[in-house]
């Protein structure tokens, strides 16, 4: 084993340009199975504990399939959106439903103009507007950094207040603490309130949450008519969740007025069902990935085995004398398998360390997000090379044992 291994490298070394090329293709396979797996397991990370954030307990009633800031499908674009007011219905008539809050959606667009809140100098058109009831930030987990959230009383009266998300925070007054002070936004003025904390999840290390300017559901219906999409956070109580989903599910069909025979027209989701739709969206990805990398593992495979083809060639004679000497077949048959492995594994560390540094990278640029490879990834890259060593020199391998001594030792 020491010599073949021995053998092997100096079978790289000896000809560095013909081994590259055969392991360029293993190599960018496991680039990209590597650096692709690290990527959707740290982002299915992130948004798992994202929709974690939200509440375990709660059921997300939304009138369309998908994200409440996407544009509604072709199929869907005439359900009519959630009434805030299905809220009090929905505690009321629920018995498995604690509590029920409000998030009203405001566009960012505004009579064809952006919403840009300001204070000071500074500014943010990045900002989300959105309406909450009062008692959103605890139905949802909120934490805050400072301050508090809205009162029952500022809800009911459209009160100017805001609670503003930690990154919204900092654009606007840096490192000052935002409680009790004013910022604009499109030509109101609103005091803060409360600070939310920085949440831990979201997409590619980013929340949107944290951009979040939150105002009295009150406050958007006085001010914004055009906010006229509603997600409602169904609370459900303590070990109820199934029954809450059904009990809601019953209520908003009546107070929808859908018929018997008609389907749905709102969604219902909860935490663990979105994860769901994650997982088999990047199981997809993840088979299209594999058969990406599987097509540039089979032309590295072909270059480990042609140079494999030319080492027998070449070492015909020397391959004639062991068998002469004694060499049992399945000895030889080992060492050119095992010289295959060698080169092949080589493309595979070097495929998983190009994996490894660029995910550091991206760790770097992105923040709040790591694409660094899971032992798993690594693992799995290194058995595939490994997988392909062997596939590949097999053929090779099996040709030289298989050599005449007499006429291998004939061979110029």
């Amino acid at each position: 084993m020491e010599e073949s291994a021995r053998q092997g490298l100096d079978a790289i070394r000896t000809h560095p340009s013909r081994s590259i090329l055969a392991m360029i293709g293993i190599v960018i396979g496991i680039v990209t199975v590597v650096l692709v797996a690290s990527v959707l397991a740290n982002a299915r990370n992130q948004v798992a504990l994202l929709f974690r954030e939200l509440g375990t307990e709660n059921i997300f009633a939304f009138h369309l399939t998908g994200d409440p800031y996407s544009a509604a499908s072709e199929k869907e674009v005439r359900r009519k959106p959630l009434s805030p007011a299905f809220a009090k219905e929905l505690a009321r008539l629920g018995p498995s439903i604690r509590e029920v809050a409000v998030q009203m959606i405001v566009p960012n667009l505004i009579n064809g103009r952006p919403l840009i809140a300001r204070a000071g100098g500074n500014e943010s058109d990045t900002v989300l507007v959105e309406g909450a009831s009062a008692n959103y930030f605890e139905v949802v987990g909120a934490e805050f950094a400072a301050g508090r959230p809205f009162t029952e009383l500022e809800d009911l009266t459209g009160a100017r207040v805001a609670v503003v998300g930690a990154s919204l925070a900092r654009a606007l007054f840096g490192a000052e603490s935002p409680l009790g002070r004013s910022l604009t936004l499109a030509g109101e003025t609103y005091f803060v309130t409360g600070e939310l904390a920085q949440r831990k999840g979201g997409f590619f290390g980013e929340n949107r949450q944290d951009n979040v300017l939150a105002v009295p559901v009150g406050t958007v219906k006085r001010r914004f008519a055009e906010a006229d999409r509603t997600v409602l956070y169904i609370r459900a109580r303590s070990g109820a969740r199934e029954q809450a989903r059904l009990e809601a599910e019953v209520i908003l069909r009546q107070l929808r007025k859908v018929p018997p025979a008609e389907p749905n027209d709102f969604t219902l989701s909860t935490a663990d069902q979105i994860i769901r739709s994650f997982d088999q969206l990047s199981a997809q990805i993840g088979l299209a990935t594999v058969a990406l990398a599987a097509v540039s593992l089979v032309i590295g495979g072909i270059g480990i085995a042609n140079v494999m083809i030319i080492a027998v060639t070449e070492r015909t004679r020397e391959i004639g004398l062991r068998l002469a000497l004694g060499a049992r077949r399945r000895e030889v048959l080992g060492q050119f398998l095992f010289e295959a492995v060698v080169l092949s594994g080589a493309g595979g560390l070097a495929g998983v360390a190009t994996a490894f540094l660029l995910g550091l990278v991206v760790t770097l640029f992105v923040k709040g997000f790591s694409a660094v490879a899971p032992l798993w990834a690594i693992l799995a890259g290194l058995v595939a090379s490994v997988g392909v060593g062997i596939v590949a020199g097999y053929f090779p391998a099996r040709r030289a044992s298989t050599l005449d001594p007499v006429e291998a030792l004939r061979r110029e």
